[in-house]
C-alpha cells in the first residue's frame, strides 16, 4: 500500500510542479503523548517555505476545533515553519470549517488548501486532459530553443532550466505541459522528475514544431535619441548584415526585452517617432530576452528565423535559408 507522505510528494509535483520531499521531523518526540499517537510529523520545504507536516495515522476525521488546537501546538515547536494536516480524505463540511479557519490541508489526489502558498486547488478528482496549444508562450519557446541548443542526447532538469532561463519552477513545469500536450516527444519522466531530452535529429524537431513557433517580437518601434547599446543584442536585418548574409540596413535594428526597454525609456533621452529619419534606428521589443539566446552578442540564429520568416523579401527568404544550414544543423 502507498504511504500517504509518498502520495503527498507525488500530488504536489504533478499539480503544482513542486518537489516536496518528507523528511521525519527529529523533533517528533518533543510533542506531547497524545499528538505523536495522532500524527506523523515530518519536515519539507514547499518554493523554499519550511513547512511541518502533520499526517494522521487513522482514517478517522479529527473535528476542525480540536485540529486547529493541535496545529497551534504543534507549531510552538515550528515557529518559523507553516502547520499543514495531511489526511486521506476530508469531507466537505469539514473543509469548509478548516478553510475558515485558514488551516492548511491536503488531500493526495482530491484537494489541498495552502494559503501561504497563494494555493486552493480542490475537488481534483482526476487529472485534466493537456490542451493542445494553439502557440506556444515566450516561457515554452524558451524551453524548447533551450532544447534545440543544446547536445543531442543532453537530459535537462526542470529545476536547471528554471535557474539557466530565470523562469519560476511552475512556469517551466507549465512549459513541458504545453510541449507534451503539442505531441513533441522531448520530456520524459525520470523517477518523480521530468526531463527534458534533447534528440539526435534536431532539424526534424524544428520543423515539426513550426507550426507553434512564434516570432519573438512583441513590438517594432522607430527611434531617435541619444541612446547606449547596453541590453541592445543586433537583430533583424542587421544581424543578417553582420553574419555576412544581407547588406546592412538603412536603419539599424536591435532586440530588447522589455525590462531593458522600460528601464532605457525611463533614463535615457529617447523619442519615438513615425517614419525614419536620418539616424534614427528600429528596436524590437522581444517576448523573451535576447541575450538568453544570443550568439556573440548577435540574436540567435532560429529567433532570428522566426523573427523575419513572414517577410516577403526575396533577399531575406534566402538569407534565411542559408542562415539555418551554415548557422544551427
Amino acid at each position: 500500500m502507498v504511504s500517504s507522505e509518498h502520495l503527498f510528494e507525488k500530488y504536489l509535483f504533478e499539480n503544482l510542479g513542486v518537489s516536496a520531499r518528507l523528511n521525519h521531523w527529529e523533533k517528533e518526540r518533543l510533542l506531547p503523548r497524545f499528538l505523536q499517537d495522532l500524527y506523523r510529523a515530518y519536515f519539507c520545504h514547499l518554493l523554499e517555505h519550511p513547512c511541518l507536516v502533520l499526517a494522521a495515522r487513522s482514517d478517522e476525521e479529527i473535528s476542525p476545533a480540536k485540529l486547529d488546537k493541535h496545529v497551534r501546538k504543534a507549531g510552538e515547536f515550528e515557529p518559523d515553519a507553516d502547520v499543514i494536516y495531511l489526511h486521506s480524505s476530508i469531507s466537505s463540511f469539514n473543509r469548509k470549517r478548516l478553510i475558515e479557519r485558514k488551516i492548511p490541508f491536503v488531500v493526495p489526489g482530491n484537494q489541498m488548501y495552502l494559503p501561504f502558498l497563494g494555493v486552493d486547488l480542490r475537488e481534483f478528482f482526476r487529472k485534466r486532459p493537456l490542451e493542445k496549444p494553439t502557440q506556444f508562450k515566450p516561457s515554452t519557446q524558451a524551453v524548447f530553443l533551450t532544447a534545440l541548443y543544446s547536445s543531442p542526447g543532453e537530459r535537462i532538469s526542470l529545476s536547471l532550466l528554471a535557474k539557466r532561463l530565470q523562469y519560476s519552477r511552475m512556469a517551466m513545469s507549465r512549459a513541458f505541459d504545453e510541449i507534451e500536450a503539442a505531441g513533441l516527444e522531448i520530456v520524459f519522466s525520470k523517477g518523480r522528475h521530468r526531463v527534458l531530452h534533447v534528440p539526435e535529429n534536431r532539424e526534424h524537431l524544428f520543423a515539426e514544431a513550426l507550426l507553434y513557433l512564434v516570432s519573438p517580437v512583441r513590438k517594432r518601434l522607430k527611434i531617435f535619441g541619444s541612446i547606449s547599446m547596453s541590453g541592445l543584442v543586433p537583430s533583424g536585418e542587421s544581424a543578417l548584415s553582420m553574419l555576412g548574409m544581407l547588406s546592412e540596413p538603412a536603419h539599424p535594428v536591435y532586440a530588447a526585452s522589455p525590462k531593458t526597454w522600460k528601464h532605457k525609456e525611463q533614463t535615457e533621452d529617447i523619442a519615438s517617432i513615425s517614419i525614419h529619419d536620418g539616424a534614427s534606428m528600429e528596436i524590437e521589443i522581444w517576448k523573451y530576452p535576447p541575450e538568453l539566446f544570443a550568439v556573440n552578442n548577435i540574436a540567435d540564429p532560429l529567433s532570428l528565423y522566426l523573427s523575419l520568416r513572414h517577410v516577403q523579401d526575396d533577399r531575406v527568404e534566402i538569407a534565411l535559408e542559408h542562415l539555418l544550414k551554415e548557422s544551427v544543423w
